[in-house]
């Protein structure tokens, strides 16, 4: 697919060198006091807990960070490379609440996070798990990273995303996913779980994230280092100004892992969006959102870095028509940015505190669909069809012709959720909305489910030590 250009090199030059001033001139709060000595054993200037960066500093951390690396899975067929080209989509990540046709609106549980993660690992558009793809509110929150961790590596073998809840969850995490994958030397070398730590915006980071920081660069596993700014809120409402405080705050954190461990894989993740004036939200279905990705693709691109960005978003409060055209343009919009690793990229609604089960199946649809076009168009002798076009000739017909049928299931795009029946027949055959026909298939995937082998000696392991 084409990637949309919004800015100009010089104008992302600008941003860059905006953001190195504010590291320089403002700086970043670490309230974690190893970080801070790690920053200042690095060469940053400490004054209580402001972190003030070098530019040469920043320049040459960004030199370390690789610009792909491989995510490999419990199932080497489903090992993902993440680089600057290709896209890699990611379920829904920390949702408080889900939803669905028959219950409704509601705090999620364990229950709805085992769902989900099957759901995810049965959906062929969904590349990697999500850590949080809700929250089970229903365990005690001091043991759900370890538990979220454990159910993910037992019910699916696609790659995973880890806890960020500070250095020790993160620690334990990695250690988990060490156990499947043959020991903590091995995943050294072959990255097998990616986290997101958040930035504290505005310019800060808070004990937990810089932890996980910390610890995934120790192992040397992949992190996003990701700033969600509210522009108008905790930003400034330009999204100029936006844009460059939110990439002095992903710069930091980069420079931390990369004085950690030089060379761990870095993912320039970024999420920002605007506030809702009227009402002081977050929103996150907005035309501002989608240029911010189309910035934040720039930027990434600009360090030679893969990029996050967050796919398919909605404020509306329920799976509706709001929730498809808001989510149609933010999806397409992170595809055009350039995005390589697109999280949310199926079921999210009201401002990332809701999943809905309807909304997951319906954004797996737009994603085949965005795959298709992305996939591009093959011409050669084969496809121009001369031969075939001379043959059938004016007013003939190509639908029975033998090269129709040796083209067609591979170029179409073939939906699953859509209906392209006419209208007699899809009357004739219930009438069901979308919302209908994506409520059917969630519920039909989970009784399809076929959990993947986990060797029992490795499973109680596992469960040693979530639970220690």
């Amino acid at each position: 697919m084409q990637r949309y250009q919004i800015l100009t090199q010089n104008e992302i030059e600008k941003i860059h060198e905006t953001s190195l001033r504010i590291l320089e001139e403002v700086g970043v709060v670490f309230s974690y006091a190893p970080a801070r000595e790690i920053l200042a054993k690095g060469g940053a200037k400490v004054d209580g807990q402001r972190v003030y960066f070098p530019p040469a500093m920043v320049e040459e951390a960004l030199k370390k960070a690789p610009s792909s690396f491989k995510l490999h899975a419990r199932d080497p067929q489903k090992d993902v490379v993440i680089d600057t080209k290709t896209t890699t989509y990611v379920g829904p990540y920390g949702s408080p609440y889900v939803i669905d046709l028959d219950k409704g609106r509601r705090e999620s549980t364990l229950e709805d996070f085992i769902n989900i993660t099957k759901l995810e690992y049965m959906m062929d558009n969904i590349d990697v798990m999500s850590h949080i793809p809700c929250e089970p509110n229903d365990i005690p929150a001091e043991k759900r990273a370890a538990e979220m961790c454990y159910l993910t590596l037992k019910y699916s073998d696609k790659p995973l995303m880890g806890s960020v809840l500070g250095y020790e969850n993160a620690k334990k995490n990695i250690e988990m996913a060490a156990l499947v994958f043959g020991g903590v030397d091995v995943i050294k070398e072959k990255p097998v779980i990616i986290s997101i730590p958040c930035t504290l915006t505005p310019l800060s980071y808070d004990d937990k994230m810089a932890g996980a920081i910390i610890a995934y660069a120790e192992y040397r596993q992949p992190q996003l280092i990701n700033s969600l700014c509210i522009a108008g809120a905790t930003t400034p409402a330009t999204v100029a100004g936006t844009v460059a405080l939110q990439n002095a705050e992903i710069l930091a954190g980069i420079v931390l892992a990369q004085l950690v461990s030089e060379g761990t894989p870095i993912v320039y993740s970024a999420s920002s969006s605007n506030a809702e004036m009227r009402y002081g939200t977050l929103s996150i279905g907005s035309p501002e959102d989608a240029v911010f990705s189309l910035v934040n693709g720039q930027l990434a691109k600009y360090y030679n870095l893969p990029c996050r960005i967050s796919g398919a978003l909605s404020d509306s409060k329920c799976c509706d028509t709001q929730a498809a055209y808001e989510s149609a343009v933010t999806l397409t919009m992170a595809q055009m940015a350039g995005g390589n690793f697109i999280l949310h990229a199926a079921g999210i609604i009201d401002g990332y505190a809701t999943t809905s089960y309807e909304k997951m199946m319906i954004d797996d649809e737009i994603i085949g669909m965005l795959r298709r076009i992305d996939r591009g168009v093959t011409v050669n002798e084969d496809t121009l069809a001369f031969d075939v076009i001379k043959e059938v000739g004016p007013q003939g017909e190509f639908l029975s012709h033998e090269h129709t049928f040796m083209h067609f299931r591979s170029e179409f795009y073939q939906p699953v959720l859509s209906d392209r029946q006419n209208a007699d027949q899809w009357e004739k055959n219930g009438a069901l909305t979308a919302e209908q026909r994506a409520n059917a298939r969630w519920k039909k995937m989970l009784e399809e489910y076929v959990e993947p082998k986990l060797d029992k000696d490795i499973d109680a392991a596992l469960i040693k030590l979530k639970d220690s």
